[in-house]
């Protein structure tokens, strides 16, 4: 085993434990987990499989774990950078505004900023965007929000699309600070037609333990880090626009954002 899928199946088996720790207190049951299932059924390597098998201990009973992210990877790294640039400006200009704001940004999937290729861009837009918020500030009133991208794109060597822009609310606090509100490519979640082939493609390797005739219970444990993550009902409405047949192998759904756990119902007949 590389270190690489070390690293990667300790992080699935932390998050499959703390669902199976929520579940067990929610439904009074006792599963742990037992292994990963090519470790548990070498006869299934290299042939479609779950990935992890766990035993109810009161009733010897097996269950399978799916375990998906649903974050976008490739928006994610696109996000990541902006939004330290943002966080970055938010620190900045901590006590030096007439009261509260709130800058809100609005950055489409396929626009990439200029700043692994010259550094000196993330510089220049900084300085940029904090001018423009110095300058703005003072002339909102409570309530009242000002679009600033153009201020911004004047002082800055490269372009910025018209599906970019950033808006400054001013809030009621007389506190001097900066929140940053949506600082994520697009909101990023996988698109629909992408999430039903995720969960499909779940649904079948869970499949493949029902087929077995040993397991009853079977459970996709959807994770999400996104530093702007989907909210549960928002997972729950998703299912609902997808072909029944997706997920019909599956018994439960939980969803990890964080710290949270939810368990997402599957839409009934």
């Amino acid at each position: 085993m590389t270190a690489k899928q070390s690293a990667k199946d300790k992080w699935e088996r932390g998050h499959v434990r703390r669902v199976l720790d929520y579940h067990n207190q929610k439904y009074g049951t006792h599963i742990t987990i037992d292994d990963k299932t090519q470790d548990v059924r070498p006869d299934l390597k290299g042939k479609s499989d779950w990935d992890w098998v766990c035993y109810d201990n009161e009733t010897d009973d097996e269950c399978a774990v799916e375990v998906k992210q649903i974050t976008r990877e490739d928006l994610e790294a696109k996000s990541e950078g902006i939004y330290k640039v943002l966080h970055e400006i938010r620190v900045d200009l901590l006590g030096k505004l007439p009261g509260s704001f709130s800058l809100f940004a609005s950055i489409n999937d396929d626009y990439d900023f200029p700043f692994k290729k010259r550094p000196k861009n993330k510089q220049l837009f900084k300085k940029a965007l904090s001018k423009a918020i110095m300058a703005t500030a003072s002339g909102l009133d409570v309530g009242e929000t000002k679009d600033i991208t153009s201020q911004v794109s004047k002082e800055i060597p490269f372009d910025i699309p018209l599906t970019v822009f950033f808006d400054l609310y001013r809030g009621v606090s007389k506190n001097s600070m900066l929140a940053v509100e949506s600082p994520m490519v697009g909101g990023s979640p996988v698109p629909l037609e992408k999430f039903e082939q995720l969960i499909s493609h779940a649904n079948e390797q869970l499949r493949v333990a029902k087929n077995l005739g040993k397991t009853e219970k079977t459970f996709l444990v959807l994770i999400e880090e996104r530093l702007n993550p989907t909210d549960p009902s928002e997972v729950a409405e998703a299912f609902k626009n997808i072909d029944s047949a997706s997920y019909s192998a599956i018994s439960h759904v939980y969803f990890i954002r964080g710290e949270e756990i939810a368990e997402i119902p599957l839409p009934t007949p």
